[in-house]
């Protein structure tokens, strides 16, 4: 485009901007995830946005270099700035119709956690918690949080919205109780182990199904006739008020931990949590961006009968879907509730052991750290040979184990009739053989089929095995 071309471009933007009515006009503004003390996401070309008087010129200077953009018919403007290696303080300065100058910008890596309850839950109210607080003086590790700390309801919109109100904070012992606890977990680790700063996106609300979190624009391409709850959050209003005005900031990938408010919807969910996945890929603008996510917790009455035909164990079932996607794992909770501990708290207090394995997960797919095994054992295949099961799995590490070192419990056996009994289990090598006096022919085995399953199937390295079914029937969870 010539120098003339652009001139009348930016003449016209204007004209444009003054026949729009006073409401549609855009001042001076920046969403408040770009803002003092933020972390950007390192060695990437970070996306920066905002908006100005329509025609404006803004330019953003980082680290020694300038970049450029027009603000325009609606105000917006973005810019993408390279941020080089890890490091900081650094001051970045957008200069527009106003001058903004952000400082003690760090360049590490970021992560956007989001979910319900679990993924949101203070440290305060974590185990541990005093300990934790007496090791919270983290300078590098900074949290960007619109909940847990401002707002438990959360900020539901019913149109998507440029900013919420969140500020990035700094770990340390005055606020890292407010902080939720699962990420900032996460990013200890993480940061004691990269020697990078870290930053947290977090979108987290208590109680929220997932389709709250979805976009307008999926909803209306895909599910336009989705069921809107009666008396509770709408779909897509978390989208509007709290993952629109954090997108598309840079980041390495999601956390994720949700589900239990859509247990009772579980076969929907096989189909809106892989395109949750996608929708935010697409809203970051990163595609394939690592996504990990947390199984549904032990949970409820202990389980008592083989297969217990259950909302938790159905929708764990469910979250598998999202495996068919690349860059997606999961790892387990199947054990965070621990013995003695109330079996009907949804909040189990360990979210250490949950942030530990999201770091494993994070550091063995994204980071390339080799190492055998990352999760528990995971069900790969069953082969059905006269009145035996034999079941091979992936992630076996050192070998199975029985974690408490007797007999292996929580299997289950059925024949054509679909009727389960217990399972009586054995190593063999690196496969599980399984056989019950009471199905002389089994041609399915379930796994940990329970709310609050007791199985203790382990590898050596101290992960559970998942929960899993070698069979396809319909589920009738109730």
């Amino acid at each position: 485009m010539t120098k003339k071309q652009t001139t009348v471009m930016a003449v016209l933007a204007i004209i444009l901007a003054g026949l729009m009515p006073s409401w549609a006009r855009a001042d001076w503004e920046l969403p408040s995830v770009i803002s003092s003390n933020m972390v950007l996401q390192q060695e990437t070309q970070a996306p920066l946005w905002g908006w100005d008087e329509p025609g404006t010129k803004v330019t953003v200077t980082f680290r020694g270099q300038t970049v450029a953009a027009q603000a325009g018919a609606d105000g917006k403007w973005q810019v993408r700035i390279a941020t080089g290696k890890a490091g900081g303080p650094f001051v970045l300065r957008i200069e527009g119709s106003r001058v903004a100058v952000i400082e003690g910008v760090l360049v590490g890596e970021v992560w956007v956690a989001g979910g319900q309850s679990n993924m949101w839950w203070h440290e305060g109210g974590c185990r541990d918690a005093d300990r934790e607080k007496a090791d919270a003086d983290y300078p590098l590790i900074r949290i960007w949080d619109a909940n847990t700390a401002t707002n438990q309801g959360g900020w539901p919109a019913s149109t998507p919205q440029r900013s919420v109100r969140a500020t990035w904070t700094t770990a340390s012992a005055g606020v890292v109780a407010n902080f939720p606890g699962v990420p900032f977990f996460f990013a200890r680790e993480l940061h004691r182990k990269l020697k990078v700063p870290v930053g947290i996106v977090h979108i987290a609300v208590p109680g929220q199904a997932i389709e709250t979190f979805l976009s307008p624009a999926y909803l209306a391409s895909n599910w336009p006739d989705l069921p809107a709850p009666t008396n509770r959050p709408q779909p897509a209003c978390f989208f509007n008020g709290m993952v629109a005005p954090a997108s598309p900031y840079g980041a390495r990938g999601f956390l994720w931990w949700q589900g239990e408010s859509n247990a009772s919807q579980f076969a929907r969910y096989r189909v809106l949590f892989p395109a949750l996945i996608e929708d935010w890929r697409q809203c970051w603008g990163i595609e394939n961006a690592p996504f990990l996510f947390v199984e549904l917790a032990n949970f409820l009455k202990p389980q008592s009968r083989p297969v217990e035909d259950d909302l938790w164990p159905a929708l764990r079932d469910a979250q598998l879907s999202a495996l068919t996607l690349d860059g997606v794992w999961e790892v387990s909770a199947i054990d965070v509730l621990g013995a003695g501990e109330d079996p009907f708290n949804i909040h189990p207090p360990n979210k250490q052991l949950i942030g530990h394995r999201l770091f494993l997960a994070a550091m063995a797919n994204v980071y390339g750290e080799k190492r055998d095994v990352w999760c528990g054992p995971r069900y790969r295949s069953v082969r059905f040979d006269g009145k035996r099961a034999v079941l091979s799995f992936d992630f076996v590490g050192g070998g199975l184990v029985a974690r408490d070192g007797g007999e292996l419990k929580g299997f289950s056996v059925a024949g054509t009739d679909r009727q389960f009994f217990w399972g009586d289990a054995h190593r063999d090598g690196k496969t599980i053989i399984v056989t019950s006096t009471n199905v002389p022919a089994p041609v399915a085995v379930r796994y940990d089929w329970a709310n609050n399953p007791f199985g203790n199937l382990y590898n050596k390295e101290g992960q559970p095995a998942f929960p899993f079914r070698t069979d396809r029937w319909n589920l009738a969870a109730h």
